[in-house]
């Protein structure tokens, strides 16, 4: 990253983030990137202070963690981790992370389709060729338990990944219906990990019901936060 007291272009602040220009300005319009326009100069007349950049990118980890970054030439280029085009169902009624979830899982390379109802979500899945559910637990109207029952009576083989940061009150019973989970403290790169991991075994034969003390013990990686809806 560029050592300065602030960036006054465009171009001073996608070199520190190592991202594109179009890239850093597209995060401004959706994700509220930090930068200021002066007072008397042209809408393109950018400056940006690098403390509040890097405090933005600790509050926004989905967009870095699982982009492999490399040198070349003194520049900074992006390959993605992920080239298939699996077909992903996102259903979490907690709408700006769900937005967040799938502009990072569009941008490694999946097709995302996102919703933040559990009916809506079962609509979409009844729809699609879907390769994989990533499924919030708590939500309301229909809860993830509710939503997890319905996609293994339609479509048995489909991997369903259960999302929570309350994953201590999942019961077993709820444990038995799902793959696999992840903690929604756990890096990005957990997540993409168990999705991998999930496609590939969706062509063999579910795998038993995870021991509740498997289940347990996983559940335990990372600190419980607590979720605020906007």
């Amino acid at each position: 990253m560029i050592n300065k007291l602030y960036l006054n272009s465009w171009k001073e602040i996608s070199e520190h983030v190592g991202r594109s220009v179009r890239t850093v300005q597209r995060w401004e319009r959706q994700f509220g990137f930090p930068v200021h326009r002066p007072a008397g100069k042209p809408r393109s007349a950018v400056v940006a202070l690098p403390a509040e950049i890097d405090t933005w990118i600790k509050k926004m980890p989905v967009l870095f963690t699982c982009d492999h970054i490399e040198r070349t030439g003194g520049r900074r280029s992006i390959q993605s981790t992920q080239v298939q085009k699996d077909f992903l169902l996102c259903i979490d009624d907690y709408a700006e992370g769900l937005a967040l979830r799938k502009a990072f899982l569009e941008a490694v390379g999946y097709h995302v389709l996102a919703s933040t109802d559990g009916k809506a979500g079962l609509e979409l899945f009844l729809q699609n060729n879907v390769d994989l559910v990533l499924l919030d637990y708590k939500m309301e109207i229909m809860d993830g338990e509710a939503v997890a029952r319905l996609l293994r009576q339609r479509k048995p083989r489909v991997p369903i990944l259960m999302l929570s940061g309350e994953v201590h009150e999942i019961p077993r019973r709820v444990v038995h219906l799902i793959d696999d989970f992840v903690h929604k403290s756990e890096p990005t790169g957990v997540l993409l990990s168990r999705i991998q991991q999930l496609l590939h075994k969706s062509t063999e034969s579910l795998p038993p019901p995870k021991p509740m003390a498997q289940a347990r013990q996983q559940f335990s990686m990372g600190p419980v936060r607590a979720r605020t809806n906007p």
